[in-house]
Formats: C-alpha cells, structure tokens, sequence
C-alpha cells in the first residue's frame, strides 16, 4: 500500500511540470525585412492561470557527465529566459519570446533558443 502511494506521489509532482512542445516560425517569404516571430507552444493553459499577457521563465535540464568517474554526475536546471502569451487555450498557450538570460550571468546555452522540451515556470 505504501509503495502504491509513493507512486502516486511522484506522479503527481512530475504532472506539474509544464514544458515546451513545439517551436514555430512561419515561412519567410520575402515581404519584410523582419523574420516572422517564432511561437513557442507549451502545455500550460488558462486551467494554470494563465491569460494573454503572462510572462513565463523557461529553463532547461542539463545532463552533467562525470568523465573521470564515468557516470552521470547530476542535472542542473539553468535558466533561458522569458516569454509572454500571446494566447491561451484550456489546457495549453501560445507564446513569444520576451528576453533571453545574459550570458554573462548564465552558462552559456547553444544554441541560444527556446528548444522542444525547455521548461516553463510563472515568472517570479
């Protein structure tokens, strides 16, 4: 029984973890001197509280590796930067990026990009 509860408990904190599913940019036909904006889609919605204006952290997980032990030394999660909702949905938004962190002040990601799988947190 207890076993049965430990693993209904990890479910239930992995299932607050939001992230992103798809990075958009639409095709850059020429018209613009601008490349179109990239969407970022990620499976936070209106049922978080989110609306159109909410300004998210995205942070990505980084895999350490121990070479001189080899094993897998730990995971950092390090920021990426931030971005607004342009639109909501129940379950799910669609948003744009705002900033990036500096790099001077974060390890360097490369790319730097909001990537499938960065996670998103309501900004403090």
């Amino acid at each position: 029984m207890a076993a049965l509860f430990l693993l209904c408990a990890g479910a239930r904190a992995n299932a607050a973890e939001y992230s992103v599913y798809e990075v958009f940019r639409a095709i850059d036909l020429g018209e613009s001197d601008r490349q179109p904006p990239k969407e970022i889609f990620i499976n936070m919605g209106a049922l978080q509280g989110l609306k159109k204006g909410s300004v998210l952290d995205v942070y990505r997980k980084i895999s350490s590796f121990d070479n001189v032990a080899e094993k897998l030394a730990g995971e950092h999660v390090v920021p990426v930067g931030r971005i607004k909702v342009i639109h909501t949905d129940e379950k799910t938004a669609i948003a744009r990026m705002d900033r990036f962190v500096s790099l001077e002040q974060e390890p360097a990601l490369l790319p730097q990009s909001i990537m499938i799988g960065d996670l998103v947190r309501h900004a403090n």
